[in-house]
Order: C-alpha cells, then structure tokens, then sequence
C-alpha cells in the first residue's frame, strides 16, 4: 500500500512540476518559434492556449492514479529519485536525461521552455 502512494505522489509531482513549467511560460513556447517571432502579440496569442491544453492535460494526469496509465515497470522508475526530484523533472525536463539523472550545466542543451512534448 505504502509503496502505491509513494509511486502516486512522485507521478503527481513529476505533473505538477509541468504545470508550473507551463505556467512559468505560459505566453511562450518553442513549438510556436516558427508560426511568430518569440515576444510577438502573435507568438504570446498562440502560446497560450497551447500551454492551457498542456497544463489542463497535466493537472487531470496529476490527479489521477498512476496505475491507470502506466506499467509497473514504468512506475518502479519512481523509485530511486525523491519527489523533490521529480517535481524538478516536470519543471526543468532540459536538465535531465532520458534516464532520470541531472545533466551537467554544460551538457544542458535545450533551453528552459522545452519540454519532452515538443516537435523536434
């Protein structure tokens, strides 16, 4: 039982990180860098509904279990890293690799409104 509320808390911290990523730059985003200069009424009017449909999605995923969309494998990944940590994950995906563990500062290649969503 503990071990489903632990695994219940990390996905909803990992969550609610994004939402806070999504708010921080709710009137910009990478994937909108090609419709409109960045800074632009245009890129901000297109941005924000962009990132209210991610933070919406991010919310409803932070409130519902984890068992209900993801393996066991999936949620045993929780495990080594603390809530602390996944909640950064959530906030600054671009400091982190695929696998979990923080980028050096000089390995950080993204830049800070990235997220694993976006279009490459």
């Amino acid at each position: 039982m503990f071990r489903k509320l632990e695994q219940y808390a990390k996905h909803s911290a990992l969550n609610f990180g994004q939402v806070a990523q999504g708010l921080r730059f709710l009137l910009t985003h990478p994937d909108m860098d090609r419709a409109a200069s960045p800074g632009t009424l245009k890129h901000m009017a297109k941005s924000a509904p962009y990132r209210m449909r991610r933070i919406g999605n991010d919310l409803f995923f932070a409130l519902i279990p984890p068992h209900w969309h993801h393996t066991p494998d999936e949620l045993a990944s929780l495990q080594p890293f603390s809530l602390w940590h996944w909640f950064q994950a959530g906030y600054r995906p671009y400091r982190f690799r695929e696998s979990g563990e923080w980028l050096p500062r000089h390995e950080t290649t993204r830049e800070a409104r990235w997220d694993p969503r976006c279009k490459e």
